[in-house]
């Protein structure tokens, strides 16, 4: 789907797909933004659900209570890592953005992504929208990408 395509939650979204994706392509520095975003973006993709459905979702940060409610209603149907996925990922709502010091290193960051993209993965195969976070492999890795010297 293009960017233009987007509209409401899913803009918002893609918005923080598209910023988790800048981001990790230096992850260090970036950590508690990447994890934030993850989040958010898992987030407001479960809230898409709650629209889709003709229902306006409660203002929680909590994507494993919102996945819950959806669960509840009969909307989705989801594996065990998938609820396993928003219970990890709804911590950075808070931790991430308002502790002095959240302290969350590189591997938190990348797993908020892989649990931002389960998420997603899970919502596509339910039928809902969904936008998943494409993330270079050797981004994922300690080292830095080769570079080539005749460039």
């Amino acid at each position: 789907m293009a960017d233009t395509e987007y509209t409401g939650f899913m803009y918002a979204a893609h918005r923080d797909v598209l910023v988790v994706e800048n981001l990790a392509k230096e992850i260090d520095p970036y950590t508690e933004a990447i994890a934030f975003h993850s989040q958010q973006a898992a987030e407001k993709m479960v809230k898409n659900v709650f629209i889709q459905n003709g229902i306006v979702p409660s203002k929680t940060h909590s994507v494993d209570e919102l996945l819950s409610k959806a669960i509840d209603s009969g909307w989705l149907s989801v594996e065990p890592q998938v609820i396993d996925a928003a219970i990890n990922i709804s911590m950075h709502a808070v931790a991430a953005r308002y502790s002095q010091m959240p302290d969350i290193d590189r591997g938190e960051a990348l797993q908020a992504i892989a649990d931002c993209n389960t998420i997603a993965k899970s919502l596509a195969e339910n039928g809902y929208d969904s936008v998943e976070i494409k993330v270079e492999a050797h981004y994922l890795h300690e080292e830095k990408p080769e570079v080539d010297s005749n460039e």
